[in-house]
């Protein structure tokens, strides 16, 4: 308990759950010894009882004692990702210490007590006699007990079994002694499973057994059900922990196509693994025949049998609900603890077991099938925008694959002066806020509050809006685009793509995303395309960003043609509260409302942003002096989740609004490249494709052209600001105009309500439809 306690709490305020005077269980335990006590023949003058009592007392003493449970936490924490962790002797030896000295300082206490009668008031108080009645009725409620247990200790072998593979399960799921479910946290495996976790144990515990009783209603036979049962479910199990090892992320339904490919995937499995499952179902034929010779059990009624082979499927056949947000099944999930956590497959393995991970992804529907979809229409739209094409490059005089373009996405990154309510002592970002004045540049409106970098992300490389999708698509990298092979987006109109991320790639799957989205070489840390510079500022876990633009320097400076280069920083990522920087002071916010979390966070986060903003100063600086065109698109993807005071129903846009900026250097705008003035204030992440092109005065094929009308004609679509989730469910459209007010659609003129219904018919055919405009 101080383990899950500390895990869960981030202190010991559960630790005495179990031991302290209210425990059912210590109460149990005290009859127990009282019973036994009661059986030894002693004379209570000589003290044994008491000697008895004093160390009870020691014991429960000891559980309880803060500086011990702090002293064993810290041990654990040293020894979790050490398998030799007994050979920690010098901390074995202080625990120990510890111990003998809260024994002996309760014993001193104890005498004391003793000596001035409160040890004899208590030996006059026991009385072995007058206990009788009430031990003949404990006997008897125990002896009912252990009846009962042996007469369904089969079952209850079985359940507990069930509970040890959920156990399994998830342990499995890890590659190392510690989990790190999220970026700020680390668990001990063990603590992680069995404590934080324990209700998505007994989740897919019960997912086991009515997998189980679904064989046991088929066959009728409980030892044939049981053992096929456990080893399907290893089998599964063991399946994920391969995929893991090759690919960080756990079995998912869209991979159940290559089923077909089974004997290309048995190749790339070790020879040994394939010999021991063929040994061990070997082995458990006559196992399974002996079993069910010597030691049968009373089987199903037939009505039993066919009740459970509907009512199984029924209860399984719910997850097709499991993400519709509205869903008596999704209420249900979510408050045992279900977290499927679509932007990182292999953590949500570890958090809800593979299994019920698995069932997360059952239920997506990309998009909603727009009326009048057809290939005739279609074409209709291919014509219609190959003319709107025409005419927008009629006026242009350059193309993407002479350009270099960096879009970079910068974590986090939004003016804090904004925010309602927060005024700083000094302005962090003087250089964009200066440079803003002098280029394409403005607000966009994000569709995440303290998160959803990787949806930002995806809309700014597509131009596909996150609204238009279904609700059941919170996170179309990991739901959509692994499992689509044809994936239009920006880079693949130049001839060489590169993503710059330097952290982990595991991430929102980009290590695939980036993949099949044509990018030739993806660099992050671990990968063999090496993050060359690696700097961090003060005590922060993360890669500064001036080590990330040295690195994208070196890929503008390699290009020897038109390049793409996709840079996602993660300076600025959270946590805020760990006083990351020195001097954060400098930025300290005053307003109403503002507590201590606040403050310290909103210092050390603008504190990221001063070194942003001196980091973006020095790169400019030196692709201005490069002799080739060069383009950056500046954006912060959303808002940090530090402003809890302030009202999101009241300030929603304020909440997601964040900086960008679109700058070409000096060679680019004496080729061409010119600065946007109008209607540029408020733009969406889909946005940048068409400004893009059009600062860097590229000529456009229909499938950007429509964009650009889109860009020019239509308000700002995004998901409701009103929520703060961090992939936020799509629950419905809303319109921001330049001005930054909500519009609704009904107000829309009728030309931009059929623009918007052709933006949905050419998302829908190009995520979810026949790929009509696949060659536009």
């Amino acid at each position: 308990m101080p383990e899950f306690s500390k895990a869960i709490h981030n202190d010991l305020s559960t630790a005495g759950r179990f031991t302290n005077s209210a425990s059912a269980l210590l109460i149990l335990l005290a009859f127990y010894i009282v019973l036994l006590v009661s059986k030894i023949k002693v004379n209570v003058k000589n003290g044994y009882v008491d000697f008895i009592i004093y160390t009870a007392w020691a014991l429960l003493v000891i559980s309880n004692n803060q500086t011990l449970l702090n002293k064993l936490i810290e041990y654990n924490r040293k020894t979790a990702q050490s398998v030799t962790r007994w050979i920690l002797a010098k901390d074995i030896k202080e625990i120990l210490w510890l111990m003998l000295i809260v024994i002996l300082s309760n014993f001193i206490i104890l005498g004391i007590c003793k000596l001035i009668g409160i040890s004899q008031k208590i030996s006059n108080f026991y009385d072995i006699r007058a206990d009788e009645e009430l031990s003949q009725f404990f006997y008897r409620i125990t002896n009912g007990i252990k009846s009962w247990l042996k007469a369904h200790q089969v079952y209850l072998a079985t359940i507990a079994w069930g509970y040890f593979l959920a156990i399994f399960s998830f342990l499995m799921m890890n590659t190392k002694w510690t989990v790190a479910p999220n970026v700020d946290v680390k668990y001990n495996i063990f603590t992680y499973t069995i404590g934080v976790r324990q209700a998505m144990v007994l989740v897919n515990a019960i997912i086991f057994l009515l997998f189980l009783k679904f064989i046991f209603s088929l066959t009728n036979r409980y030892w044939f059900s049981t053992i096929v049962a456990s080893l399907l479910w290893i089998i599964w199990v063991v399946a994920n922990r391969i995929k893991i090892g090759i690919r960080n992320e756990p079995i998912l339904p869209s991979e159940l196509s290559m089923i077909k490919a089974w004997r290309s995937l048995l190749g790339m499995v070790d020879g040994w693994i394939l010999l021991l499952v063929v040994s061990v179902i070997v082995i458990t034929i006559p196992i399974i025949y002996f079993l069910e010779k010597k030691y049968r059990l009373p089987k199903q009624k037939w009505y039993s049998r066919v009740a459970w082979l509907i009512i199984i499927p029924v209860i399984f056949s719910s997850v097709t609900f499991l993400n519709h947000e509205k869903s008596v099944i999704h209420i249900i999930s979510g408050g045992i603890g279900n977290d499927p956590t679509f932007y990182n497959q292999l953590a949500g393995a570890q958090k809800n077991g593979p299994t019920q991970q698995f069932l997360n992804n059952i239920d997506v529907e990309v998009m909603k099938k727009p009326s009048g979809y057809s290939k005739e229409r279609m074409q209709q739209l291919k014509d219609k925008y190959r003319k709107v094409a025409a005419d927008i490059n009629k006026d242009r005089v350059n193309k993407f694959k002479d350009q270099v373009v960096i879009f970079n996405l910068s974590e986090s990154f939004s003016d804090p002066n904004r925010v309602p309510g927060i005024q700083l002592s000094n302005d962090p970002i003087p250089y964009i806020r200066q440079l803003k004045q002098k280029t394409t540049s403005g607000t966009m409106i994000s569709a995440g509050y303290g998160g959803g970098t990787a949806n930002m992300e995806y809309m700014s490389l597509t131009g596909f809006n996150l609204s238009n999708f279904s609700p059941t698509l919170p996170t179309p990298y990991t739901q959509l685009v692994t499992h689509r092979k044809y994936n239009p987006n920006i880079a693949q109109s130049f001839p060489e793509a590169v993503a710059i991320h330097p952290y982990q790639g595991v991430y929102y799957s980009r290590t695939e995303v980036y993949k099949r989205f044509g990018f030739d070489r993806f660099y992050y840390l671990g990968s063999k395309y090496k993050i060359k510079y690696k700097k961090k500022i003060d005590r922060s876990p993360y890669l500064s960003d001036e080590t990330a633009y040295k690195n994208a320097l070196d890929q503008v400076k390699q290009a020897n043609n038109g390049e793409f280069i996709n840079l996602v920083t993660m300076q600025n990522h959270f946590p805020y509260d760990r006083n990351y920087y020195n001097n954060s002071d400098k930025y300290t916010p005053v307003g109403e409302g503002i507590d201590d979390y606040t403050r310290n966070a909103v210092q050390d986060f603008s504190t990221g942003l001063s070194y942003t903003d001196t980091a973006v100063k020095d790169f400019i600086s030196k692709i201005d002096k490069l002799d080739k065109p060069v383009t950056l698109v500046f954006y912060g993807d959303h808002l940090p989740g530090i402003y809890g005071g302030v009202d999101m129903t009241k300030y929603g846009i304020q909440l997601h609004s964040t900086d960008y900026f679109i700058y070409s250097n000096k060679y680019a705008r004496e080729h061409g490249a010119r600065n946007l003035v109008s209607k540029t204030e408020y733009v969406g992440p889909n946005d940048f494709i068409a400004l893009m092109a059009k600062q860097t005065n590229s000529k456009v094929n229909a499938y950007q052209a429509l964009l650009t009308e889109v860009q020019e004609k239509l308000p700002v679509a995004t998901l409701n600001t009103q929520k703060s989730t961090v992939n936020s469910y799509n629950t419905h459209t809303e319109f921001v105009d330049n001005n930054g007010k909500i519009v609704k659609y009904k107000s829309l003129s009728k030309k931009q309500k059929q623009l918007w219904e052709d933006y949905k018919l050419l998302q829908y055919d190009m995520t979810a439809g026949k790929n009509y405009w696949k060659n536009n």
